[in-house]
């Protein structure tokens, strides 16, 4: 147990962290087989029709919930949403770089590039300025 005088965004940061060493999500790999996903080795999750997928660095596995569900759930793991279908993990962001129109890529550990939308572009930058 760790305590504190106050309860700073840092040390947040931090019991988030170690709770989320043994959070797991429900998925479903390939084969239909199911297995306990955990949530640190998730790179981002994307909404496909009416399908959600986890990505981690290997592999994907279908998650039986709605993006909006997961992203109220993924929250305190730093997940934030970067556009109508993409949930991005933050601590799982290499770089990010201007493209097009006013969007971002959000350049992934794995190599992998997320697209972030204008409309939540603003958000993104302020939230990765209030974790500096």
């Amino acid at each position: 147990m760790i305590e504190c005088v106050e309860m700073t965004p840092e040390f947040e940061d931090i019991k988030n962290y170690c709770l989320s060493k043994g959070a797991f999500l429900t998925g479903y790999a390939k084969t239909s087989s199911r297995q306990q996903v955990c949530i640190r080795d998730i790179l981002y999750v994307e909404a496909i029709d009416e399908k959600v997928f986890a990505y981690t660095k290997e592999q994907v596995f279908e998650i039986r919930q709605r993006l909006y569900e997961l992203e109220a759930e993924l929250a305190p793991y730093k997940f934030i949403r970067c556009s109508k279908s993409f949930l991005i993990c933050l601590f799982k962001v290499e770089s990010i770089r201007p493209a097009l129109n006013g969007r971002y890529l959000a350049c992934m550990t794995n190599g992998e590039e997320v697209i972030i939308s204008r409309k939540y572009a603003k958000h993104v930058k302020e939230t990765i300025m209030e974790e500096l």
